[in-house]
């Protein structure tokens, strides 16, 4: 049990550095470009490989807090990358099952009286709404908004960007001087929500509603 659990904060270290220099390296290119696309893939694999071993070490140490986090980033980053190869935003029935799995931990994530969980489970709710929304639509035939994909793509993919800044601030912080003097104490959790969240929208003007 130990070997696993060691390994596995291995895999999460290496592929947390990763994800967090790719997904900086994606944030400052021009958007749409090669170069954008080669990177952004390596961001969304070192993203699952975060995700994956997060949830592993979440079960070895009975930690719902990281379980639900990381089920929180894993229907973002799914469905950010899933926005670009499937531009009409059809479901499939892993979108279903993702999508549910979504829901379901937003209604737990709320219902947990955590702080940062609720908050995080509150924008759970305007995705997994707006998913819902698209995906009725699309599978009636029915017409949804232009550049819809791009939307949801620059919205899901940053915001799984911001899930990796905030587990590397909560990582690292504690050990400078600076974290301990910030009240209240789970301000760090939500503080790149706050700073980042509005270059979303600026993006998403920039791009899909420019095209």
């Amino acid at each position: 049990m130990e070997t696993i659990l060691n390994f596995s904060l291995i895999i999460h270290i290496i592929s947390g550095f990763t994800a967090l220099t790719s997904g900086l390296i994606v944030f400052i290119l021009k958007k749409g470009n090669k170069q954008h696309k080669k990177i952004g893939r390596v961001f969304f694999y070192a993203m699952l490989m975060v995700i994956v071993s997060a949830l592993l070490i979440s079960v070895l140490k009975q930690n719902l807090f990281l379980f639900m986090i990381a089920i929180f980033s894993l229907y973002m980053n799914y469905s950010g990358y899933r926005s670009i190869q499937n531009k009409t935003l059809k479901p499939n029935s892993l979108d279903w099952i993702v999508l549910g799995i979504g829901a379901l931990n937003m209604i737990g994530m709320i219902y947990s009286l955590n702080i940062v969980l609720m908050i995080f489970g509150g924008i759970s709710i305007s995705l997994v709404i707006g998913d819902i929304r698209i995906f009725i639509k699309t599978t009636r035939g029915l017409p949804i908004p232009r550049m819809a994909w791009l939307r949801r793509h620059i919205g899901m993919m940053m915001g799984t960007y911001i899930a990796t800044v905030t587990a590397f601030i909560v990582t690292a912080g504690p050990r400078t001087e600076w974290y301990s003097s910030i009240q209240p104490q789970w301000l760090p959790w939500i503080l790149p929500s706050l700073v980042l969240t509005p270059m979303i929208m600026y993006y998403t003007k920039k791009y899909a509603s420019k095209k």
